[in-house]
This record gives structure tokens, C-alpha cells and sequence, in this order.
């Protein structure tokens, strides 16, 4: 009887491990049978601050990702913003991320913030344009960006292009205030609103959603650059860019205002399969209407904008553009495509 029973359990301990066998996926990712195999990729996005606009942004992407191309998953992370970013790609922690082409730039040419050249990241789509805002209230006396001067200012959260920006454009042009804060932006407005922050900085896209509200309570002072102070800017920083808020964009600007602009880029690592990338690209371009669904400012993430990245393409995104006609100009190739 023992032995009987012995023979029947070797045989069901058999039966599982062929079984077993049968359903496993493989070490590469792929599943299914033998006829069709479906790669799986699981992707780690790095974005910013929670409630920021890359992580909104990319909370809507991943989800159009994950609906629209099959076996991929997409992360959203929290950091601490581009730079972040750059370093978390360079490290193999993260696979893709949001940055801005000024510091995205610096990063691959190992200039400005970088301390090296960050060699792993590829531009895969253009996503918006963002200005730099600079604002006070109507009753601070305060004009220009030279009124900042012995002030207590804001100027974003560490990492982020609003406090690598404010820092150092003040420093460009010898301003020096009383006090600078590196502290978000909803944060930087209660303080203008209780009296602690007198004028601040704030990158993001027009009209910025913090403005708008800012503008239901208090009269807000608009500030712009005049032309020779942003020629300085630019002649420090090559990434950085003009851009123009027309008057009236705001409820209390009565001109137009001259700013630094930043284009705002979608990277990824370099080790990402081209196929992958390729597929990434094309549904964002093909699924636009429901990323304008999610930001408005995706109304800018149009294939004919690649033009404003400096960082190279990853081939993937090289073969969609290609198939849609559009010319990548040679410094936007990848290394191995000059």
C-alpha cells in the first residue's frame, strides 16, 4: 500500500513541474505560445514634484501607453525634475524621463549644471514650450527683475528648471535679494499672498494654471526682461530661448512681455529596443487628441517641433519620423546614423 502510494505522488510531482514548464515565461520577456510571442516591457517614467505638470503629463501618457500598445507598462515616478532625471536614465534606474533641451543639453554635452557628459539619454518626442514667468503684486513696488534686488524671492524647488532658471538669471545679471526660496510654486504663491515672498519665478506653460487662480484674489504684477538683459541671458545660456507673452494673455497684463523660453523634451535611455521606442512614438503622435485631453499644452507635441530638442534622436523615434516625412537635422541624429 505504501509503495503504491509512493509511485502516485512521484507521478504528481512530475505532473506539476511539467506543468509548471508549460505555463512559465520566458527569462526574455516574452509570452505566449509557440506560434506568437508578445514581448513585455514594464517602463519606469521620471517626471517631478507630485502634482507638477510633467507628472500630470505623464500620468496621462502611461495611461495611453498601456491601453494602446501591447504588453507595455509605463511608471510614473516622482523626482526631483529634469536633472534628476538625467542622472536616473544615466544610472539605469529609469528608462524614460521629462526634461527641458536647456538642461537636457547641458547634460549631453557635459556643460553648465553636468558634471560629465551624460552619454545615455535620446530625445524621443517634442512636448511643449514653457516660459519662464516672473511675477510680484500690483502694491510691492515692484517693476522690473532689478526691483528683486534686496527682496525675498522665490525661485522653485531644488532641481527644478524654475530654480535652475531664477538662479541663474539673477546671477547673470547681479541681482542679489535679500532672501531667494527654494520652494514649489503653490507654495511660493501663499507666500506672496501672506506676505512672506515679495516676487517670484515660475517655469511653465501659458497661461500658467497657478497664475489664473492667482489672479481671482490679488492684482499681479507681470514682469519682463527688456532687450538687453535677455541678450545677456542668452549669451550665457545658448539653450535658452525668446519667447513672447502677448499682452492680455493675463487678466492684469496690459503689454507684452519678453521672457527666457524652454522647450520641454521626452527622453529615453539609449538601451531601450528600437522597436520599443518606435512604437512609443507612434501611438503618441497617432493617440494626440486624447493627450490634449490631458493637458492642453499638448496642442505643441506635433512631429514638425522634433526641431527643438538638443539631444539626439534614439533610433526608434528615428525610423517614425522618417516614415512621416519629417527631416531630423544632423546634429539630432543618433551618433552612429552621422
Amino acid at each position: 500500500m505504501k509503495k503504491g502510494l509512493s509511485k502516485l505522488f512521484i507521478l504528481c510531482i512530475a505532473l506539476m513541474f511539467a506543468l509548471a514548464g508549460c505555463s512559465d515565461s520566458s527569462t526574455s520577456g516574452e509570452t505566449g505560445g509557440n506560434d506568437s510571442k508578445q514581448k513585455e516591457y514594464k517602463l519606469l517614467l521620471g517626471t517631478s514634484s507630485q502634482g507638477g505638470t510633467y507628472y500630470v503629463w505623464g500620468g496621462g501618457w502611461a495611461d495611453i501607453i498601456g491601453k494602446n500598445v501591447p504588453g507595455t507598462d509605463v511608471a510614473v515616478e516622482v523626482t526631483g525634475g529634469p536633472n534628476s532625471n538625467i542622472q536616473l536614465i544615466e544610472s539605469g534606474d529609469m528608462d524614460l524621463g521629462f526634461v527641458t533641451a536647456w538642461l537636457g543639453g547641458e547634460a549631453y554635452n557635459g556643460e553648465g549644471w553636468a558634471d560629465k557628459k551624460y552619454e545615455k539619454i535620446r530625445s524621443i518626442f517634442p512636448m511643449y514650450a514653457s516660459v519662464m514667468h516672473m511675477y510680484s503684486l500690483k502694491d510691492s513696488g515692484i517693476k522690473t527683475i532689478s526691483d528683486f534686488a534686496g527682496k525675498n524671492v522665490s525661485t522653485g524647488a531644488p532641481g527644478s528648471t524654475s530654480a535652475e532658471a531664477g538662479n541663474g538669471l539673477l546671477e547673470v545679471l547681479g541681482i542679489k535679494p535679500n532672501r531667494v526660496s527654494g520652494v514649489p510654486t503653490n507654495t511660493s504663491i501663499d507666500g506672496l499672498r501672506d506676505g512672506t515672498i515679495d516676487a517670484g519665478f515660475a517655469v511653465t506653460g501659458v497661461p500658467g494654471p497657478f497664475m489664473l487662480d492667482l489672479e481671482t484674489t490679488h492684482e499681479v504684477e507681470h514682469i519682463g526682461l527688456t532687450e538687453e538683459e535677455m541678450k545677456k541671458a542668452l549669451e550665457k545660456y545658448p539653450y535658452w530661448s525668446e519667447a513672447i507673452v502677448p499682452k492680455g494673455t493675463y487678466k492684469h497684463q496690459t503689454e507684452d512681455l519678453l521672457l527666457p523660453g524652454f522647450w520641454n523634451i521626452a527622453i529615453a535611455s539609449k538601451d531601450l529596443p528600437d522597436d520599443l521606442v518606435y512604437n512609443l512614438v507612434k501611438t503618441t503622435f497617432e493617440k494626440h487628441e486624447e493627450l490634449l485631453a490631458v493637458d492642453p499644452s499638448a496642442k505643441e507635441t506635433l512631429v514638425e517641433n522634433l526641431k527643438y530638442s538638443t539631444i539626439p534622436y534614439h533610433p526608434g523615434a528615428v525610423k517614425y519620423y522618417q516614415e512621416v516625412g519629417i527631416e531630423i537635422p544632423d546634429h539630432l541624429l543618433p551618433p552612429k546614423a552621422k
